[in-house]
């Protein structure tokens, strides 16, 4: 255990940081090291490697919106493929928002 105003506690801060800076998201951070290649391409909300912060609400919250529209559209289209897919992204999403909103601390992270 670092002390918070030790010397090396800015040290660890930027090692963590690192890694994420070199892994951002639009709407989080992969967790997944730099060196290791992803199996989950195009599935970083499922991803157990995903990173998110409540910082990132208001980007979580367009991409649902932004959903569903594209499942009201694809249902009108009679796409139940689409509509299935995009679903199952909206739920991930709807955790995703949930977990951050129920952060302690979260200032700002009213709904939309």
């Amino acid at each position: 255990m670092l002390d918070p105003d030790g010397p090396l506690a800015e040290a660890a801060w930027a090692k963590q940081r690192l890694g994420r800076v070199t892994q951002a998201l639009p709407n989080g951070y992969c967790g997944l090291p730099v060196q290791k290649t992803c199996p989950h391409a195009n599935a970083c909300l499922t991803c157990p490697m995903f990173v998110t912060t409540p910082e990132f609400l208001a980007q979580h919250r367009q991409q649902r919106q932004q959903l569903l529209q594209i499942i009201s559209a694809a249902e009108a289209r009679g796409q139940l493929r689409l509509v299935e897919m995009n679903r199952q992204v909206v739920d991930s999403l709807d955790r995703i928002i949930t977990a951050l909103e129920d952060e302690p601390n979260v200032t700002g992270a009213g709904t939309a």
